[in-house]
């Protein structure tokens, strides 16, 4: 997905909602303390990274003074994935879901109450119908006995997705479409959400205005960032199993070599001992990538000499 465009209302100096338009390439010019860093850091906040942590400070006062103490940042999206699966092994589509936004966006909501945890809602141009309306939220039981009632062609009663679009397409005629707010916080909606998330690009805040150290977190960050979305990668993923399998191997023949030792000087001590061996799951490889000045690594190159492994 790429940022199409970026709103934010009620976040330290942006009282009333401002929009930021975004391109393939975005620079913020203007004076010192204008409001440039507030942009980048809110975005920060929306993706949920590492580097900026929302508090009631960062309320507009205006605003806190006329009792409204909710932040709201939105991020606007267009290259949006075609496929979803909203309901088990049903691919749909945001749009026969009628989850764009008028302008035909996917259109995502952020709102913190009291700078506190997110509430997110899709800004959606959906049917307002009271006969075809807020069927995210029905379960398969419900849909299946509108469908009955109301004597509507289906072809497939199996999937949500299939007996949605049944019913919209009934009342095709008489959508009342209008633009509105769904919340997906509620169980009978997260999964909706639970879908988009995975689908969200990677944001990395770098901040440079400072000196920094290969230890900070705004040099880590972005790495880290940048990692978990290549260990999303299938056939990376195939190879890195392959590469822990051996991993165990080598480790199971140094732990039965220390044993079969310990046990020549001490058979009571060897009895006692329990060594744990991960699986291939439970290693971590993201936490074994760290950005090192390049005198260190050295030691990555000599483990994977003795692990036996090709460049």
């Amino acid at each position: 997905m790429k940022i199409f465009q970026v709103k934010i209302k009620n976040f330290r100096s942006y009282a009333s909602e401002i929009k930021i338009d975004f391109d393939n390439l975005t620079a913020f010019v203007g004076k010192n303390d204008i409001g440039k860093s507030t942009i980048l850091e809110a975005l920060d906040i929306f993706f949920d990274g590492n580097v900026i942590k929302m508090d009631k400070n960062d309320i507009n006062k205006e605003c806190e003074k006329n009792g409204d103490n909710e932040i709201q940042i939105s991020v606007i999206f267009d290259d949006y994935p075609q496929e979803l699966i909203l309901d088990t092994l049903n691919p749909t589509n945001l749009k026969d879901e009628y989850l764009l936004n008028q302008d035909g966006k996917l259109e995502i909501i952020k709102k913190y109450p009291n700078a506190g945890k997110a509430k997110v809602f899709l800004k959606v141009y959906h049917p307002t119908n009271s006969k075809c309306a807020n069927l995210h939220h029905l379960k398969i039981n419900e849909l299946k006995k509108i469908i009955q009632e109301e004597h509507i062609e289906c072809e497939n009663f199996t999937k949500s997705a299939e007996l949605r679009k049944a019913i919209w397409r009934h009342y095709s005629n008489n959508l009342e479409l209008q633009e509105i707010e769904i919340e997906l916080n509620k169980e009978d909606t997260k999964n909706i959400w639970e879908q988009l998330e995975k689908k969200l690009p990677y944001y990395a805040l770098f901040q440079c205005d400072r000196t920094n150290n290969d230890g900070d977190s705004e040099i880590q960050n972005p790495l880290k960032t940048a990692v978990a979305q290549i260990f999303k990668d299938e056939t990376i993923s195939n190879e890195l199993q392959v590469i822990a399998k051996k991993v165990i191997e080598k480790l199971q023949e140094v732990t039965n070599l220390t044993l079969e030792k310990l046990k020549d000087m001490n058979s009571e001590i060897v009895q006692t001992l329990n060594p744990k061996i991960p699986t291939v799951e439970q290693l971590k490889w993201a936490m074994c990538l760290k950005m090192y000045p390049l005198k260190e690594m050295k030691i990555f190159l000599l483990i994977k000499e003795e692990v036996g492994l090709k460049e």
